[in-house]
């Protein structure tokens, strides 16, 4: 099989993994606190990243002499921690397919605004396009629904699914700091570790007398497997094959697989205010992803010539 051919087929099995991640917690105890989802995720993320650096490195999980910038692992292990704990309640609250949409169509144009206001960079008109019909989208899936409370709790969980959002958002944002310094599974092992000590004892606060259940053990460390570390595993191997534009193509797999499940297995409806705001939401994103790669693939031509 051609070289970024089998790094295409990798970054979009990631995108896959990752989009089982709402399906998955939906089969968890309604009374398990999101906090403490979110802390075991981790947890055992960070433990299957670890196993997975130390058999490719002989041993090691972080290379001998690997400086880690302390500030961004701070900041990012906070905001993931607060993004795994929000997402969580946003597919409990919203469902699967509304929670994760929302979750991935905000983070364009979080990145966007910061990029204009913070870094100074003026952005596109295609950015600004998306970015309008993602956030309507949004909008229009948490405001549907027929029933007062049904559109409450719609509201609510879009709301922390925005959360979530912004805060991967940071997380991204920061990695690239970690990357100059360790490999990318390096810092996504590092930011994922730290997430998970701060997450673990605020967890043991709500107790973890439910973890003797088989079935949510098995739960668990599927979450932190199949829908953390082999995603995390297959998209640093992946995205190294293939050019970094064609990444915000194959990055679809996640939100697309991930409605999916929550249409198909969980039988989740969307009526038609949310069904038009799913459209838009897949529409602007497949728009982002095509005007991004068009703008990464013009920098890659000219960095050649």
């Amino acid at each position: 099989m051609h070289y970024r051919t089998i790094g295409a087929v990798q970054v979009l099995m990631a995108g896959m993994f990752w989009g089982t991640y709402g399906t998955l917690a939906t089969f968890l105890p309604i009374g398990i606190p999101p906090i403490t989802v979110s802390a075991i995720r981790l947890g055992v993320g960070t433990l299957g990243l670890a196993i997975i650096l130390m058999i490719t490195r002989k041993g090691r999980i972080l290379a001998k002499g690997t400086q880690v910038p302390v500030v961004s692992l701070v900041i990012s292990s906070f905001a993931l921690a607060t993004a795994q704990i929000a997402l969580y309640y946003a597919v409990r609250s919203a469902g699967v397919t509304i929670g994760t949409m929302v979750f991935v169509g905000t983070p364009p144009l979080y990145s966007g605004l910061y990029g204009q206001f913070v870094k100074r960079e003026k952005q596109s008109l295609s950015w600004l396009v998306s970015s309008l019909i993602i956030s309507a989208g949004c909008i229009l899936m948490a405001i549907s629904g027929d029933v007062v409370a049904e559109g409450n709790r719609l509201v609510l969980g879009s709301l922390s699914a925005a959360i979530a959002g912004a805060g991967w958002t940071i997380v991204g944002t920061l990695l690239r700091n970690l990357q100059k310094t360790s490999t990318p599974l390096e810092s996504s092992f590092m930011v994922m570790g730290a997430a998970a000590i701060i997450l673990l004892p605020m967890g043991a606060i709500r107790g973890y007398t439910w973890f003797g259940d088989p079935q949510v053990i098995l739960l668990s460390a599927t979450l932190g497997i199949v829908s953390t570390a082999i995603p995390y595993l297959f998209f640093t191997r992946g995205s190294r094959k293939i050019p970094a534009s064609h990444a915000f193509l194959y990055g679809l797999s996640e939100p697309i697989t991930a409605s999916f499940l929550g249409l198909v297995l969980l039988k989740e409806r969307l009526d038609n205010t949310g069904s038009v705001g799913y459209a838009a939401v897949v529409i602007g994103l497949v728009l982002f992803s095509v005007w991004e790669f068009r703008k990464a693939r013009e920098m890659e031509l000219g960095n050649r010539a």
